[in-house]
């Protein structure tokens, strides 16, 4: 086995190195008829028109081959450089047309950056005056404070304040007063919310049309014997005129109570009552439930009364108040 291995081994060497000599044979005689094409020469002859002296010199081949790949060579580098240049100049316009672009973009920019400045400054008195209905005037100043990271941020863009524009600061001012504006907007808008629900559960309306004949506190009496004190507001109006309730609650006691004629006790939320007196009649029962701007009773005469209207009471923790302030739906 080793035998045939080594013999075909030596039939594969020489095999190789007489094709490897045959080859080597051709190519030097190619290569040696094209030196000796090379080197063959040509004579190149300028006769002038009077023919009195001509002027030739020989060249070779190889040296007309060198010159004409020298020029093509040249050709192609000088293209090349012609074409990348018309391409960095059109590259060039298409930059000087984008810069004056935005250009114009950024002086546009500022310009509504600066006027946005402007309406957060106006409105800022405004927002710090909501701000004082719902937290009062102790914490007024610390609405336009930075927080921790608000701070750490402001002071990292003031170290490139050299290489940032204005416009960059101005930016991030307004957007730390628009935060806080926000912020306080918010807080209101809780307090309204707040508010808007104590406004529905608490008397906060007028009980019927009409007008003011006497108000809350001390007065000439209406039967001539001096002064009294008049616990409540008298709004007249015409006999049978709807008296609705001024806040949502529960009827206490509808019926006849003396001076005040047929009367309607109601109780509300927040230790709130109403009274509404000399009605000309009921509709409501005691231990009834009722909501804001229901019919309760009608216009009336009744009890000690002098003409057609209602007796209107507030009673907080069953004290009279004046109901003045609560007859408005925005109090």
């Amino acid at each position: 086995m080793k035998i045939k291995i080594k013999q075909y081994h030596s039939k594969f060497r020489l095999t190789f190195f007489e094709n490897y000599y045959v080859l080597r044979k051709r190519f030097l005689k190619l290569w040696d008829r094209f030196v000796e094409k090379g080197h063959e020469k040509m004579t190149v002859m300028f006769i002038p028109h009077n023919e009195r002296k001509i002027f030739n010199f020989q060249i070779s081949k190889f040296t007309i081959s060198f010159f004409l790949l020298l020029f093509l060579v040249v050709l192609v580098t000088s293209s090349y450089a012609v074409i990348r240049h018309t391409a960095v100049k059109r590259e060039e316009q298409r930059l000087l047309l984008t810069y004056e672009d935005i250009r114009s973009h950024l002086l546009r920019f500022e310009k509504l950056t600066n006027s946005v400045s402007e309406l957060v400054e106006e409105i800022k008195p405004d927002v710090e005056e909501l701000y004082e209905l719902t937290a009062g005037p102790e914490e007024v100043d610390q609405i336009w404070d930075l927080d921790e990271m608000d701070k750490k941020d402001y002071e990292e863009l003031r170290k490139l304040q050299n290489i940032l524009p204005d416009e960059i600061f101005t930016i991030k001012k307004l957007q730390k007063d628009i935060i806080c504006t926000t912020n306080t907007i918010k807080t209101v808008k809780n307090f309204v919310d707040v508010r808007s629900k104590v406004v529905r559960d608490t008397p906060s309306i007028v009980p019927n049309p009409g007008h003011i004949t006497s108000l809350f506190g001390w007065r000439r009496s209406p039967f001539g014997h001096g002064r009294d004190f008049h616990s409540g507001i008298d709004i007249a109006a015409p006999p049978g005129t709807e008296i609705r309730a001024t806040a949502p609650g529960t009827i206490l006691s509808a019926g006849w109570s003396g001076g005040y004629g047929w009367m309607i006790r109601v109780q509300h939320k927040y230790g709130f009552e109403s009274v509404y007196g000399h009605c000309q009649r009921v509709n409501v029962s005691p231990g009834q439930n009722i909501k804001k701007g229901e019919v309760v009773g009608f216009v009336g005469q009744t009890g000690n009364a002098t003409g057609n209207h209602c007796h209107y009471e507030i009673r907080l923790g069953n004290i009279p108040i004046n109901p003045y302030p609560y007859m408005s739906r925005i109090w």
